[in-house]
């Protein structure tokens, strides 16, 4: 936003007048402007103005603009009521109402800050150890404080209004006023450092001039002088000292370092640098230890920290690797130094090159505890036994192993301690023939019992040692212990059993989407039922799981869970419920992926006939109940035809249409008992009955039913096979199941009518139709199965899954009802039977009846 001009503003303020912020808009305007604006009377006293104004003029209305905007004490030399002409100053502007100084005028200024406002600045001046005084243009003294009159031997009333000149020496008035002129000038203060002599002393003063401005002009200047000689005095001795001391430091031998709290380096001797090979400069605000293993340093770091009052010294040992790979050996001896507060304020180290002592005695050690070491600290059990089987030394890994408290324990047992851990003596046998046949047994796994009756697992490495004389002087070698190993391996080994045995198919997959693993229900199901499928194919049959979509989801790291349909060649597609996770490593990266896959096929096929058999008892329960009506409505309908047509003549006109209203009349009886035994609400005369004969019977019948192309082949036993049933009614069963087999057969084929006992009912499977009871429910026991198959041209699945319901057809108009199928599935299913059907496109049906046996007694 543009700043408001405050001379602008006030001009055009003044053209209302004496009305100026009495009228709308202007006042409102007003009121939100970030100036002030104020109407002053011919007297300077406030009348009125916005929020801004009121807050620095309303309090004091009485003439006070020029000293509360300008801190004048006389109104302004420029004001328009003295002149009539528009006044600015930086920030504010005059203007006047009227053409005479009687209107009044219009004040537009920026408030000053109110930060210090009020504040008593002068009694902060005057008790300032600095020496300050105040000139103005003239260099006419307005303000000094006492410690300038003290410093000037002045006295401080009589100083003011008297010309700078006149109170100091001639050369310091000069440099002063260069200086001053150049602030004046400049606007910006400025500062340096002067010698001076006050009373005949000689001393260093920080001398600044600071400009005072009024509505943005230097009206005056502001000095102060400081005395720093002491300081001075305190810098060149501390510099002295300093230079002595890093002589001294740097003459040393040995190597020197200092460090501040946090152990950083602020100073380091020559003899340090030159040993990093690198300048002092470069190694300074480095840690102390930074060139140490983090672990080693943090150790160092801590004994450091804890170096008190009463401890202030400690000495420190550690390796350094030097930038051309040497490796020296340290010793230091650093001291705390503590502050007032006792706070360490800094550390004092002191150290030298210890590394050829150190080898010495590095080795020195190193021979004599290097086998030592290996044998106390040995993560596996070393031994030696002796001739006996006695335990003659032992580490304490082999008594940890054994189960012993300490080696000492395990050396006290008495007799052949070899022997006695033991859990098999077969295996120690195997293990002295290995042990003198070949002198060294190497990775021998034998059971023993530990001192606390658990059996453990070890894996031995043994020798013999011989004496000069060639015999056996001890036994000598490691043990470890491969308890966990061994149990590991036995979990593993039941995991992949359990895998490899589920019924349920398990893959695992890379992050390429190639298999990598499938157990053999896996390979069963996705390998088209070959067990022996190559990895290579069931990793291109992995494109049923693995779409686009599924791998979007994997990628995101979520699962995925749904149904899969795999195809099979010249079978029913299969139906896989598949859940696939992603498989993460340690780090939460994805590795692997692992797919669980369920045949769901044959759940799915069950659930279809399930689903078929409520609905063929649903229709039978609609077909029962029209039956019912609609035999109700014959029943009338044919009685009174009936009766009309034997009271009327032979020759009259009307005999004939009754007489064909009383056949269609049967036709419909005829229909409606088809009904009641669909939906198996008819009458029926259940009787034993041997099946062979009947068939039989009804075979001789059909060959003169059916087209001379068609061969019947009847495969009917002389076993007697007795049921319960109605002869009528499964002599219908039969006549409707074959002549719809010879008329699937139009240029003729094979029809085969065939009779046999089964020694259990059907259970449902996958690719079969059933229609009578539900499989599922039919009773344990040994049934008849009467079954008719044809070469005809077949069923479609979705042709096959309807042939049972009623007025359901695929021949053309006039040539069945549809009522076949029904009435058969309500006769099978009121002999508690079931009929299980076959059918392929283009290669026949099979229709299968299994009727329940009656049980022979037994004699």
């Amino acid at each position: 936003m543009t700043p408001v001009s405050p001379i602008h503003l006030a001009a055009a303020l003044a053209r209302d007048g004496e009305q100026v912020l009495t009228r709308e808009p202007s006042r409102t305007l007003v009121e939100g402007l970030s100036v002030a604006v104020a109407v002053l009377d011919d007297r300077r006293r406030f009348v009125r103005g916005n929020a801004l104004a009121r807050e620095h003029l309303a309090s004091e209305p009485a003439g006070t603009c020029h000293r509360l905007l300008h801190g004048l004490d006389a109104p302004c030399p420029e004001c328009p009521l003295d002149q009539g002409t528009p006044a600015g100053q930086g920030a504010s502007a005059c203007q006047a109402l009227g053409p005479g100084p009687a209107a009044g005028v219009v004040c537009v200024f920026e408030p000053a800050p109110t930060g210090l406002g009020g504040l008593d600045l002068a009694q902060v001046l005057e008790h300032t150890p600095a020496a300050v005084f105040v000139v103005d243009a003239a260099f006419v003294l307005r303000f000094v404080n006492t410690a300038y009159a003290r410093l000037h031997d002045l006295d401080e009333t009589r100083c003011l209004g008297r010309y700078l000149g006149d109170c100091v020496g001639a050369a310091g008035f000069a440099r002063f006023r260069r200086a001053a002129e150049a602030v004046m000038e400049s606007g910006k203060a400025s500062q340096e450092e002067v010698q001076l002599t006050f009373g005949g002393r000689e001393g260093c003063y920080l001398a600044a001039r600071i400009p005072l401005l009024r509505a943005g002009t230097v009206v005056a200047v502001c000095g102060m002088l400081t005395d720093i000689t002491d300081h001075k005095i305190a810098q060149r001795e501390l510099h002295e000292s300093r230079r002595r001391y890093q002589a001294l430091v740097e003459d040393q031998t040995e190597l020197v370092a200092r460090l501040d709290p946090e152990m950083r380096r602020v100073f380091i001797n020559q003899n340090l640098a030159a040993m990093l090979e690198q300048s002092p400069g470069s190694l300074l605000g480095g840690l102390f230890f930074d060139r140490l293993p983090a672990a080693e340093a943090a150790a160092l770091r801590r004994r450091l920290l804890g170096l008190t009052l009463r401890a202030p010294v400690c000495d420190l040992q550690h390796d350094l690797t030097l930038p051309g790979g040497e490796v020296r050996r340290l010793k230091w001896s650093v001291r705390a130094i503590f502050d007032e507060s006792g706070r360490i304020g800094e550390y004092q180290a002191m150290g030298r090159d210890v590394s050829a002592y150190w080898q010495m005695e590095r080795e020195l050690s190193k021979t004599e505890a290097k086998y030592r070491d290996i044998f106390e600290h040995s993560a596996d059990g070393i031994f030696q036994f002796e001739p006996t089987g006695a335990m003659a030394a032992c580490n304490p890994a082999l008594a940890r192993i054994l189960g012993y408290p300490t080696p000492a324990a395990v050396v006290l047992e008495q007799g052949d301690l070899f022997q006695r851990i033991q859990t098999r003596q077969e295996d120690r046998l195997e293990f002295l023939r290995l042990l003198a046949q070949h002198g060294r047994v190497y990775d021998f796994e034998m059971q023993v019992v530990r001192r606390d009756g658990r059996n453990a697992w070890l894996s031995i490495n043994a020798r013999a040692v011989l004496d000069e004389t060639g015999r056996l002087e001890r036994v000598e070698g490691a043990a470890r212990d491969i308890t966990d190993r061994k149990r590991a391996e036995g979990e593993r080994m039941l995991l992949v059993s359990a895998v490899d045995q589920s019924a349920e198919g398990l893959a695992i997959v890379g992050r390429d989407y190639r298999l990598e693993y499938a157990n053999p229900a896996f390979v069963q199901l996705v390998g088209e039922g070959q067990t022996a499928a190559g990895r290579g194919d069931l990793t291109v049959r992995l494109a049923p799981f693995l779409g686009e979509s599924v791998r979007k989801m994997l990628g995101l790291g979520l699962r995925w869970s749904g149904r899969v349909r795999l195809e099979r060649p010249g079978d029913e597609d299969a139906v896989a419920e598949t859940m696939i996770s992603p498989v993460r490593d340690s780090d939460g990266t994805i590795v692997n992926y692992i797919l669980l896959v369920r045949d769901k096929t044959y759940e799915l096929g069950l659930e279809r006939r399930l689903r078929q058999s409520e609905k063929l008892e649903a229709i039978g329960v609609l077909a029962g109940g029209v039956a019912h009506d609609f035999n109700n409505i014959l029943t009338p309908i044919l009685l009174n035809t009936e009766m009309i047509l034997a009271d009327m003549p032979f020759g009259h006109s009307l005999r004939k249409p009754l007489a064909d209203v009383v056949r269609a009349s049967e036709r419909a009886r005829d229909l409606v008992r088809q009904l009641l035994t669909f939906s198996r609400q008819g009458e029926l005369a259940v009787a034993e009955l041997t099946l062979g004969p009947l068939v039989k019977e009804t075979v001789a019948l059909l060959r003169g039913m059916v087209e001379t192309g068609v061969d019947i082949r009847p495969m009917v036993p002389d076993a007697p096979l007795d049921v319960l049933a109605d002869p009528a009614h499964i002599h219908q069963v039969l006549i409707n199941l074959c002549l719809n087999a010879a008329q699937a057969m139009p240029g003729g084929g094979v029809l085969e009518v065939g009779l046999c006992a089964v020694p259990a009912p059907p259970r449902p499977k996958s690719g079969v139709i059933a229609a009578g009871a539900p499989l599922g429910s039919l009773a344990e026991g040994s049934y008849a199965r009467l079954w008719v198959s044809d070469t005809g041209h077949g069923m479609a699945p979705a042709v096959a899954e309807r042939i049972f319901e009623p007025f359901f057809t695929t021949k053309k108009p006039g040539q069945g009802t549809g009522m076949g199928l029904a009435a058969v599935h309500g006769i099978i299913k009121s002999c508690g039977g079931a009929v299980v059907v076959t059918s392929t496109p283009g290669q026949g049906s099979r229709f299968e009846v299994y009727l329940p046996l009656i049980p022979t007694p037994v004699s």
